[in-house]
């Protein structure tokens, strides 16, 4: 099985030279201002098969909750597909 390209880009990010602080992370977060939390990668411990445990140890988050992954440049490296709903 093929790994999940985000669980990719976030190995990269995490093991690479680059510097994991300088890279943001946006999930779906139910009850936050706009249903949104923004991370720094840097906040994340482990990546597993299907999801990432945050530094608290506690928080794990599945990639499907994963909205987009932003440089510090701000250019986008990964963004969640939306769905076409047929009408």
């Amino acid at each position: 099985m093929q790994e999940h390209p985000l669980k990719a880009i976030l190995s990269r990010i995490m093991r690479g030279g680059s510097n994991p602080s300088e890279f943001e992370l946006a999930y779906v977060h139910r009850g936050a201002a706009d249903d949104q939390m923004i991370i720094k990668v840097s906040e994340i411990a482990r990546l597993g098969k299907g999801s990432f445990l945050l530094r608290d140890g506690e928080t794990q988050i599945p990639f499907h909750r994963v909205l987009y992954v932003l440089d510090m440049k701000r250019t986008l490296l990964w963004r969640k597909k939306h769905r076409e709903t047929t009408g």
